[in-house]
């Protein structure tokens, strides 16, 4: 080396990270959010699961980092099929990117911070990143519900669709009226056995039946949260290959539980420990008047920065149009 030459010091790595996007539409939408992910974490890969029922999307696209896997399940809202899309897509981000962390969020999310800062400190974090509460319910005999939160029933209860939900038949007009209203009385005063859900944005009605013994308590609660989440290597392995592999506990418990996303994940990562104290991955409101996620608009900014979580749920591809384009100049990482 000759005099006054600098020493290269050895090259640091850059965490592998692989970003999951669970998708059904809007192609734009969901190629603005790769591209911006890749905008603001250059290092990083994009795998886009999508359900091409309703919307066919490219299977190639020119940047490499990007990829395009259409999973073929009827991930229909509230369904276990939707479990097994997010499943199948970790498992296919850990052959094709073998990520040190790996980030699962939906096509209606959205960059509000540089990500490469927020991946140092995911990968930093001591477990999972995500956002989840453990739940208890009692129900009770009679008109009177139960105490606690009644979602624990859509998951300690074994649920069943009956015929004429299978095949759409509704019963119109006033007999209808009155068979519904009878079916539902008698599912609140038999409660603690039986259990009647109506999955608004799914598949309709489910009857359920309590199990007994339940298959939570004390130390293993049932945990209810964001299916939005980010887990390290080891975290992801666990969960796809031990936890919740075919043939598990938990597998076959969730298969007959209705809306299982919000709790199959997190509740097999919290079994093991509890999500990390970082903010959620993806922050939410809750719309309860149009029972969704709120939508976010340019005017929400400055409580989108100051959240700490990496991406927001939901925007809208005509209403959020002035918050993507400042977030993009938010999020872009320094070079």
């Amino acid at each position: 080396m000759q005099s006054g030459e600098a020493s290269a010091g050895p090259a640091i790595r850059r965490p592998r990270v692989c970003y999951v996007i669970l998708s059904h539409k809007d192609w734009p939408q969901v190629n603005r959010l790769a591209q911006a992910i890749l905008a603001s974490s250059p290092s990083s890969r994009v795998l886009i699961a999508h359900d091409g029922r309703h919307e066919t999307f490219p299977t190639r696209v020119p940047d490499e980092r990007i990829e395009i896997v259409e999973h073929g399940l009827a991930a229909d809202w509230g369904s276990w099929e939707l479990v097994e899309a997010m499943l199948e897509a970790l498992i296919q981000a850990r052959e094709r990117t073998d990520p040190d962390l790996v980030c699962l969020i939906s096509g209606q999310d959205y960059p509000v911070r540089r990500l490469e800062e927020w991946e140092s400190e995911a990968i930093a974090a001591q477990g999972w990143i995500g956002s989840a509460e453990p739940i208890d319910y009692t129900p009770r005999w009679g008109r009177r519900r139960g105490v606690g939160s009644d979602n624990l029933t859509r998951y300690a209860y074994r649920w069943f669709r009956t015929p004429a939900s299978r095949m759409g038949i509704r019963v119109p007009g006033r007999s209808g009226d009155f068979l519904r209203r009878l079916r539902d009385a008698i599912a609140l005063r038999a409660e603690p056995l039986v259990s009647v859900r109506h999955v608004t944005r799914g598949r309709g009605v489910y009857w359920g039946v309590r199990r007994i013994p339940s298959p939570f308590g004390p130390t293993t609660p049932c945990w209810y949260g964001s299916q939005w989440l980010a887990l390290h290597r080891r975290e992801l392995d666990r969960l796809v290959h031990v936890d919740l592999a075919p043939g598990s506990r938990l597998r076959r418990l969730y298969r007959r539980s209705i809306i299982p996303d919000e709790s199959a994940l997190v509740t097999a990562l919290a079994w093991r420990r509890p999500p990390a104290p970082l903010p959620p991955v993806s922050h939410m409101v809750w719309d309860v008047a149009r029972d969704e996620p709120k939508t976010w608009t340019r005017d929400d900014l400055e409580i989108l920065l100051d959240s700490g979580s990496p991406f927001c749920r939901k925007v809208d591809p005509v209403a959020s149009t002035t918050l993507l384009d400042a977030l993009d100049d938010v999020i872009v990482a320094s070079r």
